[in-house]
């Protein structure tokens, strides 16, 4: 606005002699120009309203339902989301690559893409120079190379920085293939995203040296030990062998041809590290046991490993979409059927603590996170963050003077606390008259508890003694319930949209198992293992 207003100034400026100047005439510029300026932005508003990609609200409604398309009353769905949504819809691609694009919109690229997880949770101690080796939808290989420049502290970055880096590089590879950071609830780590949404998009990592620090799926379980040895030799057919020739067994039978070898042990020769895909593995004894690959430029050597890392040994584990436990696609099942598979959830419902009501992680709220909170104006009153417990039972017989572990935050002046908030027992409004010390209270001794409170029992200061009456604008209510399923609706109802006719869509609906219900899997000791349907007994 105010740049608008300086242009408008100087544009109405531009049309007076120089010589007129003055209070006066400033200010009949200043009031000119700003009336000009609300109309040029009314008229800007009025001409963004008129197309999808600027439309907001109800205007971006109105542009959609044009196309037949609406936004469902019970699903959090931004203006965002439903634009993309929109877009898609309306450019009409093949059915296939439409359906794709939707799923993808309405689920999110965990869903629809082959992802690939770091096995290690940050920090990751990485090197100057370190490489990760990384094949997206089968295509050409991409290397990534990590420097220091990129990190705050490179041996040990962040997976945030990890991700970051990875991505950047891809990008300047001109490939589309991306890594986020993910965290299930033990930490951060690294997640692998391929380029292409269905059936045909995969990842996997093929080595380099950050692979021994983040462990993309899959090491294999060998043993070997900083003082297992090893033994670098040229066989016939121009292949090179790594024999064990002592110390600890490293387990070789555990490999398999096609495994790739990661061999950056300190102590090994410059020309013997590096990633070798495996050509022949023999497993046995000491002396007995080796793998072969090819490496043009080794040096026959004997070291020590050196390093529970010197040695590693990986499946390239090739990650599909058929990997996920839960996934968003479409396959082609003959000329006039497509098969989709959708998970019972989508992203679309608001799962982040502002603007929704959902169960939350333990620990308070943080500075532009609150919520989700609701008034409860049934109570008559409004607590407030002062409370202490009750170190002795308090019932109808008790004293006027209570006994409190702590009660420095309670005010000293008279007012209002209530007892057991939210349990069965809450009792409250009790008036109390005087905090005489840390340690006590003193109530009002006309009053008589109606509950037996035991020690421990939470005591509130009421910070407001009377109902609350939120704000008919709602502000005082900023958040809004959301079952889990009405995206998964929506979606079908999309799919129903844009299906070509001719064409039969089967959907099946792919459902959670017991993780987060019970023990992880465990179906004997698990306390909930189906998730719908009749009790199995």
């Amino acid at each position: 606005m105010a740049d608008d207003l300086d242009a408008a100034k100087k544009r109405l400026r531009a049309y007076l002699n120089p010589s007129i100047r003055g209070k006066n005439t400033d200010a009949i510029i200043d009031s000119l120009s700003t009336g000009a300026c609300h109309l040029i932005d009314n008229v800007e508003a009025i001409n963004d309203s008129l197309y999808i990609v600027t439309a907001q609200g109800r205007y971006l409604d109105q542009r959609l339902a044009d196309r037949d398309l609406t936004r469902p009353d019970n699903v959090g769905l931004s203006d965002e989301v439903f634009r993309e949504i929109g877009i898609e819809v309306s450019n009409r691609k093949q059915v296939r690559d439409l359906l794709l694009n939707i799923l993808r919109v309405i689920y999110g690229e965990e869903f629809t893409r082959a992802t690939l997880n770091s096995s290690e949770l940050e920090t990751y101690a990485l090197l100057d120079g370190d490489n990760l080796i990384i094949q997206y939808d089968d295509q050409e290989v991409v290397e990534v190379f990590f420097s220091t420049g990129q990190f705050t502290n490179i041996n040990a970055a962040t997976a945030q920085e990890v991700a970051d880096s990875i991505t950047k590089e891809i990008r300047r590879l001109g490939r589309t293939g991306s890594a986020v950071v993910k965290d299930n609830g033990a930490g951060p780590f690294v997640q692998l995203i391929s380029e292409t949404d269905g059936p045909s998009s995969t990842v996997r990592v093929l080595g380099g040296r950050a692979q021994n620090e983040l462990k993309f799926k899959e090491i294999r379980p060998t043993s070997g030990l900083a003082a297992t040895q090893w033994t670098f030799e040229s066989v016939a057919g121009g292949l090179f062998r790594l024999r064990w020739t002592g110390g600890p067994d490293p387990s070789i039978g555990k490999v398999r041809k096609n495994d790739y070898v990661n061999v950056f042990g300190s102590g090994f020769d410059d020309d013997n590290k590096g990633t070798f895909t495996l050509v022949n593995v023999q497993s046995g004894l000491v002396n007995e046991a080796y793998v072969e690959f090819e490496n043009p430029v080794g040096v026959p050597e004997t070291q020590l490993q050196g390093t529970l890392d010197g040695v590693l040994f990986f499946n390239p584990l090739r990650s599909t979409i058929n990997s996920k436990t839960s996934f968003a696609s479409l396959f082609q099942v003959s000329a006039s059927i497509l098969e989709i598979f959708i998970p019972a959830t989508t992203r679309v419902v608001r799962r982040d603590r502002q603007g929704a009501a959902h169960l939350q992680d333990t620990g308070p709220s943080i500075p532009d996170s609150e919520g989700p909170y609701a008034w409860d104006i049934s109570k008559g009153f409004i607590i407030g963050q002062e409370e202490c417990e009750i170190t002795q039972i308090v019932d109808s017989g008790s004293t006027h003077i209570i006994e409190v572990d702590d009660s420095s935050d309670i005010t000293d002046e008279p007012g209002f606390l209530v007892f057991g908030f939210g349990t069965s027992l809450e009792e409250g409004p009790v008036p109390y008259t005087a905090r005489p010390s840390s340690t006590t209270l003193i109530l009002d001794p006309s009053y008589t508890f109606e509950n037996v409170h035991a020690a421990g029992t939470n005591v509130t200061l009421i910070a407001q003694n009377y109902v609350f009456e939120p704000a008919k604008d709602a502000t005082d209510f900023p958040f809004y319930i959301t079952d889990v399923v009405s995206g998964r609706f929506y979606a079908e109802e999309l799919i129903a949209l844009v299906a070509a006719t001719g064409i039969n869509v089967i959907i099946t609906v792919l459902y959670p198992g017991d993780e987060g219900l019970g023990k992880w899997g465990d179906n004997v000791d698990s306390e909930k293992f189906y998730v719908w349907g009749e009790d199995p007994s």
